[in-house]
């Protein structure tokens, strides 16, 4: 095992030896960074044992990337899914509210109307949602609700969209997951 306090860009591992599974967190992240850590390192304990086992351990960095790899991917949707429950991102965000506005807006549609005009409605409609909704919280504040690093609000938000849920916001997700959380931390 290594000492891994000393490891400034280390969030936690997991591997294999001698048929014993290991997870081990950084000591000097701050809380919601455990947490989010170690949801993550259990993903990959759930998916990629046999990887694992083959003495190469999973060192997550706070370079998480949501493309590098599948294994990375798989651990980021177990860890969001896992913190994080459909109505712990909808009911913040005004989802039940805005898709009540959304249903009305369509069954008030003449059925002729162009794609454009009914595109042109709809964005009409988000900006009165987000103008008159100003109790809807950020992701920045959820995450610091649940206690949690706010990237794994954002690919909750996106896991939701693939679902199929139309949301009144959906975050843009970049390549360097979780590395503002890491680069801000005292570490020491």
């Amino acid at each position: 095992m290594k000492d891994i306090r000393f490891c400034h860009d280390l969030l936690g591992y997991y591997t294999v030896l001698l048929n014993s599974e290991y997870i081990d967190i950084n000591p000097n992240c701050t809380a919601a960074q455990r947490i989010s850590a170690l949801a993550h390192e259990l993903g990959h304990a759930l998916f990629d044992r046999k990887h694992a086992s083959s003495s190469q351990a999973f060192q997550d960095t706070y370079f998480y990337s949501l493309d590098n790899s599948k294994a990375e991917r798989r651990a980021n949707i177990f860890a969001s899914e896992l913190l994080l429950s459909d109505d712990d991102i909808l009911k913040p965000i005004g989802y039940y509210e805005f898709n009540a506005d959304r249903i009305h807006l369509e069954a008030n549609m003449p059925s002729h109307a162009s794609t454009a005009y009914r595109a042109m409605k709809y964005q009409e409609l988000l900006q009165e949602f987000l103008y008159t909704h100003c109790d809807v919280l950020t992701q920045t504040e959820i995450a610091q609700k649940i206690k949690i690093e706010k990237h794994f609000v954002d690919f909750k938000l996106n896991i939701l969209a693939a679902k199929g849920y139309q949301l009144p916001v959906l975050p843009e997700l970049h390549n360097d997951f979780l590395k503002d959380s890491m680069k801000n931390s005292e570490v020491k």
